[in-house]
C-alpha cells in the first residue's frame, strides 16, 4: 500500500472511529452486571432444595455419633467452595469425601466441633459462581 498523506477528511474519519469505540468500550464496563444469583437456605427442617443453572441441588445437615455435624450437598454441578462466615472473616471448609449416585454425586463436608453455628455465623456455598448462604 502507497503512502498517502493524511488529508483532514481522513483525520476526522479516523477521530470519528476512535471516539465510537472508545464510547463502546467505556459503556460496557459501566454497563457489565454479574449473573451471581444468592439463594438462602434456612436449615431448620433439616434441608433445604434449590434450582442452580435448571439443575436441583439439596442440602442436608446430618449430626454424626461424634456430635460433629455432616454437611450433604446432593448436586450434578461441582460446588467450588464452602465457608463459614464470622462477621468478616471467611474460613474455607474442604471437601471430605464425593459419593457418585445415580444422577447426582453427594459432596461431603465435615463440619468441625469449633463450627459452633452462632447467632450471626452462615455457611456460604458457592457453586457455579451463584452464592447460596445457609443459616442454621
Amino acid at each position: 500500500m502507497a503512502a498517502e498523506k493524511l488529508t483532514t477528511g481522513r483525520l476526522i474519519q479516523i477521530l470519528v472511529v476512535m471516539a465510537a469505540l472508545i464510547a463502546a468500550f467505556i459503556w460496557r464496563t459501566f454497563d457489565y452486571s454479574d449473573s451471581t444469583n444468592v439463594f438462602q437456605c434456612e436449615m431448620s427442617s433439616g434441608g433445604c432444595q434449590f434450582t442452580v443453572n435448571g439443575t436441583q441441588v439439596e442440602v442436608l445437615a446430618k449430626k454424626q455419633s461424634d456430635k460433629s455435624v455432616l454437611l450433604v450437598v446432593n448436586s450434578a454441578i461441582n460446588p467450588s467452595s464452602l465457608y463459614v462466615n464470622r462477621g468478616s472473616v471467611k474460613t474455607k471448609i474442604d471437601v471430605k469425601n464425593i459419593e457418585v449416585t445415580e444422577n447426582n454425586r453427594a459432596y461431603l463436608y465435615a463440619l468441625s466441633d469449633n463450627v459452633k453455628y452462632r447467632a450471626g455465623d452462615k455457611l456460604t456455598l458457592i457453586i457455579d459462581r451463584d452464592q447460596i448462604e445457609i443459616n442454621f
